[in-house]
């Protein structure tokens, strides 16, 4: 995995795995700036709020993949609806999370978030597979009929993207201490090869958070930190 230091942020790391078409070169160039302007945002943020917007859910999480992907391309809609008719079915009106135009191709992205207790890495929650194989089917069950109208001059890519927050909980505070020696990439790696994941993921990115970030949240009995913010792929062109 190939990382490079953001200025107040911490460093990013990337790694691809599926083939090196046009598509797959183009999807590439697109992930990379779009990770890249979800952790500046998502910086800024902390850094105006003392809150990291990441450690809500998916809905918080459009605050910022919104302005980053307006970073990148005008051309996009949030929740763009797609005429379903499964067989024997009668038809009804779905949605992609997110469609963008970029460099001629068109995407369709769905998102995902859940939260990943680092030190379970040998054995994570389930949730985080079963989120991100929802997100992979969602997108399978899609139609070449369907977006005919949505898409541009050399195709249509499909992405199954999972935003997976690392944390630590505790009774007690938790020092810088106790984290400075963790090697977050090993574990999104043992997360992915130690789940149903290790067979879908062909993109996986971590945001490993400068220090200054990485305060304690106070809750009603207990204290988290949230030191890492992975992400995991699934990319896929429509025939």
């Amino acid at each position: 995995m190939r990382f490079r230091t953001i200025k107040n942020s911490g460093k990013v790391g990337m790694e691809f795995c599926h083939t090196d078409s046009n598509g797959a070169r183009v999807t590439r160039d697109l992930l990379r700036r779009l990770i890249i302007n979800i952790v500046k945002k998502s910086t800024k943020y902390y850094d105006e709020t003392g809150d990291h917007v990441f450690a809500y859910r998916e809905k918080q999480l459009h605050s910022v993949i919104c302005p980053s992907i307006e970073m990148i391309t005008p051309s996009f809609l949030i929740e763009h609806p797609l005429t379903r008719k499964p067989a024997g079915e009668e038809e009804y009106t779905g949605y992609a999370d997110y469609w963008i135009s970029y460099r001629n191709y068109s995407f369709l992205l769905e998102l995902k978030h859940s939260y990943f207790a680092y030190k379970r890495a040998k054995n994570p929650r389930q949730s985080i597979g079963s989120k991100f194989d929802n997100a992979i089917q969602q997108l399978k069950n899609v139609r070449k009929s369907e977006c005919q109208l949505l898409t541009e001059n050399n195709g249509l890519i499909k992405i199954a993207l999972e935003a997976i927050v690392f944390y630590e909980g505790s009774s007690n505070e938790i020092s810088n201490d106790v984290m400075k020696d963790q090697d977050f990439p090993l574990l999104l790696r043992q997360l992915i090869s130690n789940s149903s994941l290790k067979d879908r993921v062909n993109f996986s990115s971590i945001w490993v958070l400068n220090k200054r970030l990485v305060e304690p949240y106070e809750y009603s009995n207990s204290f988290e930190r949230y030191p890492a913010l992975g992400f995991i792929g699934h990319i896929s062109e429509m025939p």
